[in-house]
């Protein structure tokens, strides 16, 4: 019994100083972790964990630490701290902004994600940007955007008299329409019910619903979008409607490019500068360019009915190559585009930490400032009317963020310390008093 009881002892102690030196290891670990570097290498907190974390970055002759950790937070090497945009809250922000540390904002979404980030006052507690704004530090303007063989390919192309046939045989509109998310701060859906009063449009998604998809594609419409047979699908109509969520500058996504790549005439709306993107001057149909859904819907009567004036809106397919393509800005974007990297969104995260890193290393007093020109989205404004209107209740969502960026930039720029309870109370407080 007693010779139990020993080894038993002994292999508690083992196991004990086992856990002992682990945590010791732990520990170490962390502590190197926070303190890495010998050579005063700079420090980049991902404070919304995002991009690389933990990795220390080379960038053409200089080089960064870039983590998640937020330990690093008071350590004397950090000099940016990154945000990405949909996971910006005003809850959860750094204890202490320094002038000495720059902040950055890397932001993909429409302000539907997060409308607080429409206003100046926010904007401004930024240095840099990565935004769809041709104007931010590191566009994602090509983010969306196709391959040049896909624009140009008839891989899915069905010809203008084939469609004609199609909505005498198989009874389709000349436009379709499919859309799940029918509360939008572009209020899409408000025009297209306009619009339907005086051309026939299949309606597929949940949004004005008066078309049911065929089995094997209504089960998952929205995980292939972008597959084989719903793109054969949407390449069956003359037009599609292609409407974005929200109206920002240079927000042009792939609403605007799935029709083109198939071949059916985009009826656009969202991006005021969508046409710089374009391939040709006559790739897409603005509703901006018609008083009324009435008039744009009696010019796409005409226009369905004309083969050879319709087909001059698929010439990026129908022309001779070397005038597929005739925007020398879009060209320009295909030429900068590195041949053979896939266009995914984590290599643009990795630009916009190197373009940070070198800043970094400039060692010069941090004077930019993002602006509403780097994420630029008025309020939201009736479609029809193109007035602004209360009856949009995102109208009233934009406001009150107009007073939670004015009341987050007295904090941040004073260093106040937050608490979300007071913060929200006060922001609807000065919303109600109209002080913002």
């Amino acid at each position: 019994m007693a010779r139990k009881i020993r080894i038993m002892f002994a292999t508690a102690t083992t196991l004990g100083i086992c856990i002992l030196v682990f945590q010791l290891c732990l520990l170490l670990y962390g502590h190197r972790n926070l303190f890495f570097s010998d050579d005063d290498t700079p420090v980049i907190l991902w404070w919304t964990p995002f991009g690389s974390n933990n990795q220390a970055k080379t960038c053409g002759n200089v080089k960064c630490y870039v983590t998640h950790d937020r330990r690093f937070e008071r350590n004397a090497l950090l000099k940016s701290i990154l945000f990405y945009g949909s996971d910006f809250h005003v809850h959860d922000l750094p204890n202490h902004k320094s002038s000495a540390i720059s902040w950055g904002l890397l932001h993909e979404e429409s302000p539907r994600n997060n409308p607080i980030l429409v206003h100046e006052e926010a904007l401004n507690l930024f240095n840099y940007s990565s935004t769809f704004s041709r104007f931010s530090d590191v566009p994602l303007i090509s983010f969306y955007l196709p391959r040049l063989e896909e624009l140009i390919g008839k891989s899915y192309y069905v010809s203008t008299k084939e469609k004609t046939v199609l909505i005498r045989t198989e009874n389709i509109a000349p436009v379709l329409y499919i859309q799940s998310d029918c509360d939008t701060a572009s209020d899409r859906d408000r025009y297209i019910l306009e619009l339907m009063k005086h051309i026939r449009i299949d309606s597929y998604g949940a949004c004005l619903n008066n078309a049911r998809l065929d089995e094997r594609l209504r089960n998952n419409y929205l995980d292939i979008l972008n597959g084989h047979e719903f793109l054969s699908f949407v390449s069956k109509y003359k037009f599609t409607i292609a409407f974005e969520n929200a109206i920002c500058d240079d927000y042009v996504t792939e609403k605007l490019w799935r029709p083109l790549i198939v071949g059916s005439v985009p009826i656009y709306y969202g991006s005021p500068s969508f046409k710089d993107w374009l391939p040709n001057n006559k790739s897409a149909v603005s509703i901006l360019d018609f008083a009324s859904p009435l008039e744009l819907a009696s010019f796409l009567h005409k226009l369905s009915k004309n083969d050879s004036a319709y087909e001059e809106y698929l010439s990026h397919k129908l022309g001779e190559r070397e005038y597929q393509v005739t925007n020398r800005r879009l060209l320009e974007v295909y030429r900068r585009k590195p041949m053979g990297i896939p266009d995914e969104f984590g290599n643009y995260v990795e630009e916009f930490e190197c373009f940070v890193c070198k800043r970094i290393h400039n060692r010069k007093i941090e004077t930019s400032v993002v602006t509403r020109r780097q994420y630029d989205c008025p309020s939201p404004r009736d479609p029809v009317t193109g007035e602004i209107t209360k009856r949009n209740w995102w109208m009233t969502q934009w406001n009150i963020e107009k007073c939670g960026a004015k009341l987050l930039a007295h904090y941040i720029t004073r260093n106040i310390s937050i608490n979300i309870s007071h913060f929200d109370e006060q922001k609807m407080s000065m919303h109600d008093n109209k002080e913002c």
